[in-house]
């Protein structure tokens, strides 16, 4: 008897759990008489993704005990249909206030706007501007965010009037910015124009408006030119009432140039390299006057302009620290044109100079020199090797690598450039360079990146999509930047599109962590160009 007991008793449970997991467990629920069993039941079908549920969810929204979490829940289970809903339970006549009532009501109208964006219907678009001026700050967030997601046109001048407002959150800036770029209109180019260079309270807005900008595509090249040349009357106006230096926009609008690969904008970027800033403090104008130089090299790195490549090799120096950033972006702009006699020239500027420059510009040029470079490589560790100790412990002090015993600083020192000889003879055997992607060198791995890329390899997609995951952030460059240049090869498309959810996960799990902010902002860029392909 206690056996058939205990086998019925179990048999309850298991019959409870399964009924819990059933949405027509709750559905009936939902009319329930007491309020919180129907709070229950919006909860537990919110949790189980229960979509057939949002008709009976989106009748609760009439509900007053209700309507937040059935708001809520249409976050994640509305659609259309719940569109009309949504707007009709909309609270057009609360305030700011900070009673409870109103807290509550407010929190509800946040809630229809996060459940309206998701949605992404067009028809919400009325009713999000309104809630987009609201004087609670969490109801205008998420109406603002949601503007974007419905791709709203008609909301573009209040978000450019926010991106312009001077007392608005970071916050509020930073999602305007970003619906500004999902609506696409190119009435919002001057107020994303307008972010890539201003702060407010400390916060910069240049990835968020970078990135804006770039999903506009061809219809902002010509307006950032514009910019660019001083030739947008309304831009430099508001430039001078807000102080911007000449020189932040020039390199922002540089940056985002490049982004684009438009070839239309190559005699702008050329003539950036030569920018001389008028501050009459004369390290002020170098540095500023450098800052234009190195983001329009890597720029017109970016789109391969080969017609730049003596000119930004010009950039190139060894001889002044203060040079070092331009050094290194038109340095790496020369790997990415991937004109070989500029590495040769690399190599000759690698010959003297302050040591962290010269293994810089050193190791661009093993990413793309002919193999013959080997031997200059490795004549040059050879002369390192027989210097004299104190000058070679000096030059190690510049790298802060640590030297155990001077008398081994020379031989360390020379190892450095020896290393570098690697990828030269690895290009003996260009041929062969997919299975150089698992080379236990990053250099010559990085190199093997490149030269498939350069190659239109169509082959290598998978190996240089795994390689974007590269602890080191090298790889991850020379995969990213070959991976776009195999966009240009049409019989690598399909297998290029296929990698798409890869590098969405890869940047879904690498959000926020500060190592690859950089190399993802490429990454995230690359990953829109494959969608659209």
């Amino acid at each position: 008897m206690r056996l058939f007991a205990l086998v019925f008793a179990l048999s309850l449970i298991a019959c409870k759990s399964k009924d819990a997991a059933d949405p027509q467990t709750w559905i009936p629920k939902l009319e329930d008489r007491d309020p919180k069993v129907r709070v229950q039941a919006v909860q537990q079908l919110r949790k189980l993704k229960a979509k057939q549920a949002a008709p009976r969810i989106a009748a609760l929204l009439k509900d007053p005990l209700v309507k937040e979490e059935a708001a809520l829940a249409l976050e994640d289970l509305g659609g259309p249909e719940q569109v009309d809903a949504l707007l009709d339970a909309v609270d057009t006549t609360v305030g700011a206030g900070s009673d409870t009532a109103a807290r509550a009501a407010n929190r509800t109208n946040a809630r229809i706007a996060e459940a309206l964006g998701n949605i992404g219907d067009a028809r919400a678009g009325p009713a999000l501007l309104r809630l987009a001026r609201s004087g609670d700050d969490n109801v205008r967030l998420a109406a603002v965010e949601a503007l974007g997601n419905v791709k709203s046109k008609d909301a573009v001048p209040e978000l450019s009037h926010i991106v312009d407002d001077p007392t608005a959150p970071p916050l509020l800036i930073k999602r305007a910015v970003v619906a500004l770029g999902q609506i696409g209109d190119t009435a919002g180019i001057p107020a994303l124009a307008h972010a890539l260079v201003i702060e407010r309270q400390g916060v910069s807005f240049l990835s968020d408006s970078s990135f804006a900008l770039f999903l506009m595509g061809p219809s902002a090249v010509e307006p950032l030119m514009k910019i660019a040349q001083d030739q947008d009357p309304a831009y430099l106006a508001w430039a001078k009432e807000n102080n911007r230096a000449p020189a932040g926009t020039y390199a922002k609008t540089a940056l985002v140039l490049g982004d684009l690969e438009d070839q239309r904008a190559v005699p702008v970027l050329l003539a950036k390299l030569k920018y001389v800033d008028p501050d009459p403090n004369r390290e002020t104008s170098r540095l500023l006057s450098n800052l234009v130089r190195m983001f329009a090299a890597n720029a017109l790195g970016r789109m391969r302009a080969t017609q730049a490549a003596a000119a930004v090799q010009a950039l190139v120096s060894t001889a002044n620290a203060q040079d070092e950033d331009v050094t290194t972006f038109a340095a790496e702009a020369l790997v990415w044109i991937g004109d070989r006699a500029q590495a040769r020239e690399l190599m000759k500027k690698a010959q003297s100079g302050l040591l962290k420059l010269r293994l810089t510009i050193a190791q661009s040029a093993a990413l793309f020199g002919e193999p013959v470079l080997g031997k200059d490589i490795l004549n040059l560790a050879m002369r390192e090797s027989k210097g004299s100790q104190q000058t070679c412990v000096r030059q190690l002090a510049e790298l802060t690598m640590p030297v155990g015993d001077p008398r081994q600083a020379c031989d360390l020192l020379a190892t450095q450039f020896g290393e570098l000889s690697k990828p030269f003879e690895a290009a003996t055997d260009s041929p062969c360079w997919l299975p150089k992607l698992q080379d236990p060198d990053p250099v010559v791995r990085a190199r093997a990146a490149y030269e498939l890329g350069r190659a239109g390899a169509q082959d290598a997609v998978p190996g240089l999509a795994k390689a974007v995951a590269d602890e080191q952030l090298l790889i991850r460059t020379a995969a990213t930047r070959a991976l776009d240049w195999l966009t240009a090869v049409p019989a690598a498309r399909p297998a290029l599109k296929g990698i798409v959810p890869q590098l969405a996960e890869q940047l879904a799990q690498e959000q926020g962590k500060g190592q690859y902010v950089k190399a993802n902002e490429e990454l995230r860029r690359l990953h829109v160009k494959l969608t659209r392909l």
